[in-house]
C-alpha cells in the first residue's frame, strides 16, 4: 500500500463529543415529511461498545476474511478449500474479536488532560437510526424512539511512523510504540518524528451503504479526535492496486491526503 499522510490539529484536553447526531433529509421533499421533522432519520456517530462487536464480526469477516475463489475449468476447486477457508475465517473472527475488545477496554480507560496518549484507540461506528414510533399516535409531548443498524466502523489510533506497515491486530503498550517509534529498524529513518503518530485504519463502510458519502463521515470524525490528541498529521495505508483500491484512494485524495512511496 502507500502511506499517506496530511491535516494538522491543535493540543486539547477534551473527549470527542460522541454520541454525535446528524439529521438526513429524505430522499424526496414532499408535504408529509416538511410537516412532521420527526420522521427524519439520523445518522449517529458513537464509540464502539462491547456488545457492538459480535454484532459487526460478520461484516468485517466478509470485508477482510477469506475468500473461495470463484472454480474454473482450468483452476477446479480443491475438496479441502471450504473447509481451510472456514478454519481461516474463525481464526481471524478469534483475531478480530480479541482486538476489538481490547480497543473498547483501552478507550474506556478515559481522556487525561496530562496525558494525551490516554487512550490511544479510539474505534468508531457510524449507526442509522430510524424511527419506531407511529406518528400518527403520538402526542407532541411525546419522545420519539428510534432502531439502530450499525453501518460502518473506522479507528483511530496511536501507532509508530512505520510507512511499509499496518497497525497490529492487537493492542500494544504505549511505552512499546514509543520504544519502536525511536529504535524500530523498520521505522521511517528520513523522517524527524520518533515518537508515535495519529494512524488510521480499518475504515469500513458495510456495502449495501457505500455511495452515500458516509466515508467521509467516518473520516471526519477520525480527523476531529486527531485534533484532539494534538496530532500534526495523520497517516494511513490504502490499496495501491489500480482496480481495488481505486475508490479508497479517490476518497483519500479527494479528502487532501498526499501519497508517501514506500520506503524499505
Amino acid at each position: 500500500g502507500l502511506g499517506v499522510e496530511g491535516g494538522e490539529g491543535e493540543q486539547q484536553s477534551l473527549p470527542p463529543p460522541f454520541p454525535y447526531s446528524i439529521d438526513l433529509s429524505p430522499t424526496t421533499i414532499d408535504a408529509a415529511a416538511a410537516k412532521n421533522s420527526k420522521k427524519v432519520r439520523k445518522l449517529v456517530i458513537r464509540h464502539l461498545e462491547d456488545e457492538d462487536i459480535t454484532n459487526i464480526l460478520p461484516e468485517v469477516v466478509r470485508e477482510f476474511g477469506a475468500l473461495i475463489p470463484p472454480s474454473s475449468s482450468t483452476t477446479p476447486k480443491q475438496p479441502g478449500d471450504e473447509l481451510a477457508t472456514k478454519i481461516e475465517n474463525y481464526l481471524f473472527s478469534l483475531t478480530v474479536l480479541i482486538g476489538l475488545t481490547q480497543r473498547v477496554v483501552r478507550r474506556e480507560k478515559g481522556y487525561s488532560a496530562t496525558n494525551a496518549a490516554c487512550p490511544d484507540h479510539n474505534v468508531i461506528c457510524l449507526v442509522e437510526q430510524a424511527p419506531t414510533n407511529n406518528d400518527d399516535n403520538n402526542s407532541e409531548w411525546q419522545q420519539q424512539s428510534y432502531s439502530e443498524r450499525i453501518v460502518g466502523i473506522a479507528e483511530l489510533s496511536w501507532q509508530p511512523p512505520n510507512p511499509n506497515g499496518n497497525a497490529p491486530p492487537f493492542v500494544l503498550p504505549y511505552f512499546m510504540k514509543t520504544l519502536i517509534s525511536r529504535y524500530g529498524p523498520s521505522r521511517d529513518a528520513s523522517s524527524s518524528k520518533k515518537e508515535p503518530v495519529g494512524y488510521v485504519s480499518n475504515v469500513l463502510v458495510w456495502k449495501t451503504r457505500r455511495g452515500r458519502g458516509y466515508g467521509r463521515v467516518l473520516m471526519a470524525a477520525l480527523e476531529g479526535i486527531a485534533n484532539i490528541w494534538g496530532c500534526d498529521d495523520v497517516r494511513l495505508h490504502v490499496d495501491a492496486n489500480e482496480y481495488s483500491g481505486r475508490i479508497a484512494r479517490g476518497l483519500y485524495w479527494n479528502l487532501g491526503y498526499e501519497g508517501v512511496p514506500d520506503r524499505g
